[in-house]
């Protein structure tokens, strides 16, 4: 009988400590903020495809760096969908703004679509810490002629100070900006090729 007790007011006095479990918080990638392209613009048809993004980050939770080989899951910050998607989502936003066009499209296609350039991206880190940074490292290859023929291969290691230290919206926010300056270097090639 004490221990039934003894059992059930340790239950109510656990009680209010999962009452004030913090809610969790979900954040997005962000894409470039690009003025809208000229009437001029070439209509250039890019797909993007595939992108690999390490299994590490197949999960719910933002992942950050601690020490050594260390990583931590956040109990009470998440990704709102799937990083890889997320990922390959944004980064076609980033390449139609960049190149002003719109059809940049992901890979692969229900139908057929004549593609004047394709991207592969190998990510082998998308993440950062709560010191103040963001990594990310990844492998590009850019083609031409429906895929056939490769243009250019790249490597983006970028590492982003985030605006606030021990935030995870300011890492967030410096995960898309490293985002956005691979595009740039994705970008950059093709607009190379196209105009020479």
């Amino acid at each position: 009988m004490r221990l039934s007790r003894r059992l059930a007011a340790a239950v109510l006095l656990l009680l209010p400590a999962c009452a004030e479990s913090p809610p969790t918080q979900f954040y997005t990638l962000s894409g470039m903020q690009l003025p809208p392209a000229g009437t001029n613009a070439p209509k250039t048809v890019v797909g993007v495809g595939p992108v690999t993004l390490p299994e590490y980050l197949d999960r719910p939770q933002i992942v950050t760096r601690a020490s050594g080989n260390r990583v931590v899951l956040a109990s009470f910050h998440s990704w709102v969908e799937p990083v890889d998607s997320m990922f390959t989502r944004v980064l076609v936003g980033n390449l139609s703004s960049l190149l002003a066009t719109d059809n940049v499209v992901t890979l692969p296609q229900r139908r057929p679509l004549p593609l004047d350039y394709q991207v592969e991206v190998d990510v082998d880190r998308f993440d950062g810490d709560l010191s103040g940074r963001a990594v990310l490292d990844a492998r590009w290859r850019v083609f031409g002629k429906d895929g056939e023929r490769l243009i250019r291969e790249g490597r983006s290691t970028i590492i982003e100070p985030a605006a606030a230290p021990d935030s995870y919206e300011a890492l967030v926010a410096a995960m898309s900006q490293a985002l956005a300056q691979m595009s740039r270097d994705i970008a950059s090639t093709i607009e190379q090729h196209r105009s020479g």
